[in-house]
């Protein structure tokens, strides 16, 4: 999987094809959770949800990593030129299945469109590797896609998300083939869902998980 390709053109698809309706499911709940002082966020790509947590954490520590050191370019530059200040962004490069965390204690996960692009194995491998990292009240913000329960929207959503499948399988390797649910693997490492925003005909989810116990 690698977004090098579209990082340069990222931005302007999302507007293009979604206008804000992305953005605002990345920030719907900043806003209402507690302040947060040590953020991971995974699979940030160009920054909008970077800049989003500078703004609204403005003490915290950032964990930023991507794949894409391309991205991670495209995300610096436009914290810059946002007068947005990266000096408490600490940026990696690397998959995060073979990263090899240097750090625990995050009060806060953030992964905004990204536990969508791995098949269902890959994604519960991630979620046990990140929920040892967090501490007992960690907040976890997810924003992603979803298939609708039934009739109209459901097919709906599932046109739109295999063309989405298809696509970014041809442009960036990715190794997801159709929509994994990241629920219960979050259940059972001891998340529970605080609340969820659903929007544009139940396509999109915006979700608050709390950690609820100690992951051994």
């Amino acid at each position: 999987m690698n977004f090098n390709r579209l990082a340069p053109f990222y931005r302007m698809m999302e507007s293009v094809c979604a206008g804000e309706k992305l953005q605002r499911c990345r920030t719907a709940w900043l806003d209402k959770i507690p302040a947060a002082q040590n953020i991971l966020l995974l699979g940030e790509g160009p920054g909008r949800g970077l800049r989003a947590c500078l703004r609204r954490f403005p003490q915290a520590r950032i964990t930023c990593l991507d794949g894409s050191d391309v991205m991670l370019v495209k995300a610096r530059w436009h914290c810059r030129h946002s007068n947005l200040s990266s000096a408490r962004v600490r940026f990696i490069h690397a998959d995060v299945e073979s990263w090899v965390p240097m750090e625990t204690g995050y009060d806060l996960v953030v992964t905004y469109f990204f536990l969508d692009c791995f098949p269902r194995e890959s994604l519960a491998r991630v979620i046990q590797k990140i929920a040892p990292l967090t501490q007992p009240a960690t907040n976890w913000l997810v924003a992603d896609f979803q298939i609708a329960a039934s009739g109209w929207q459901r097919l709906r959503s599932r046109l739109i998300l295999w063309s989405l499948y298809r696509f970014f399988r041809i442009t960036t390797r990715l190794p997801a083939r159709h929509l994994a649910n990241p629920d219960p693997v979050l259940q059972q490492a001891g998340f529970r869902l605080v609340q969820r925003i659903e929007t544009e005909w139940r396509l999109l989810r915006s979700d608050w998980w709390q950690r609820q116990s100690i992951v051994s």
